[in-house]
């Protein structure tokens, strides 16, 4: 009795021993804790979905570089330009003193200091304009007007803008030009804006003067009236323009091939004559190529697009 009591104790105390040695094993539920931490990254991230193998994407639209000018570059006192090749000139340049408005002086330009810029070697002479570019200070037309009434060359650098701002089809209207006195802008043709390197404007052929002045080699030329993009210079270019189609002058009666005769002045009809003579040769001059102009425009276009106007 005395050995199977003894073996009824050992075994019960092994048993009791079982108790604490379970408690030591890894918890069943240690494994979901770390799963639980694992998901909790997952969740705060943003998952990226796969993207399937598409086409490469087409660059963005650009404007068009402007076009690239050849040519000698110059920089004549911040007036920075090319000469293109198809002007054989030489350029130069030169400080204008203000003419500033006298009221006891007489119709007369009326301007601030300002660059201007000649030409030498131009494929014209005995023209009524030499070729010539003024750059004027816009702002200093206030100090040139300051004897006068008024500003007059607001208007024309309002106009300026509003037609830069809007680039409406040409009409029969005049166009901006700084500064003419004396005389009035007869006709204009050809007219296109045109952009240089830091600003825009327009430009034409035409004729000034105080009477009907008909179309002809001696008076007429072409002009870039514009304006920097940051308001502060107009640029005024002048350059004599000739055509095949076109007279010598305004007193010639030989009509060029392909030309038209200007009316004559003892017509009884001469100021209706000269008004359909106008729109006839406004529509044959805008017809014409540009090459075929001597100087071409499109060689006078070049130059203008080549301009960068510092100070």
């Amino acid at each position: 009795m005395k050995r199977v009591a003894l073996l009824l104790l050992i075994a019960a105390f092994l048993a009791a021993c079982t108790i604490p040695l379970d408690i030591l094993q890894p918890a069943e539920t240690a494994t979901p804790q770390v799963i639980i931490i694992t998901q909790a990254v997952v969740v705060t991230a943003t998952p990226i979905p796969p993207i399937a193998p598409t086409e490469p994407p087409a660059p963005p639209a650009t404007e068009a570089p402007p076009p690239v000018v050849e040519g000698t570059p110059l920089n004549l006192g911040g007036v920075n330009m090319v000469i293109p090749a198809c002007l054989p000139v030489t350029a130069s340049g030169n400080l204008i003193p203000a003419q500033v408005y006298d009221p006891m002086g007489g119709p007369q330009e009326v301007f601030p200091q300002h660059r201007r810029i000649n030409f030498s070697g131009y494929p014209l002479s005995g023209t009524f304009f030499p070729p010539y570019m003024r750059v004027f200070p816009v702002a200093d037309f206030a100090t040139a007007y300051a004897a006068a009434p008024e500003n007059y060359a607001a208007p024309t650098i309002a106009a300026m803008q509003a037609l830069l701002a809007a680039r409406p089809p040409d009409s029969d209207a005049s166009l901006p030009f700084l500064v003419m006195a004396g005389a009035g802008q007869v006709f204009h043709t050809q007219a296109e804006y045109l952009d240089f390197a830091n600003g825009s404007g327009v430009r034409y052929l035409t004729s000034y003067g105080q009477y009907y002045v008909p179309y002809n080699n001696h008076d007429l030329f072409y002009t870039f009236q514009g304006l920097t993009s940051d308001g502060k210079y107009w640029v005024s270019a002048v350059f004599p323009i000739n055509h095949p189609v076109l007279p010598p002058n305004a007193e010639s009666t030989v009509v060029p091939p392909g030309g038209i005769a200007i009316p004559p002045y003892s017509s009884p009809t001469f100021d209706t004559d000269m008004a359909a003579y106008y729109a006839a040769m406004k529509g044959l001059m805008n017809a014409q190529a540009d090459n075929s102009f001597i100087p071409g425009l499109d060689c006078l276009d070049a130059y203008i697009r080549s301009l960068n106007i510092g100070d």
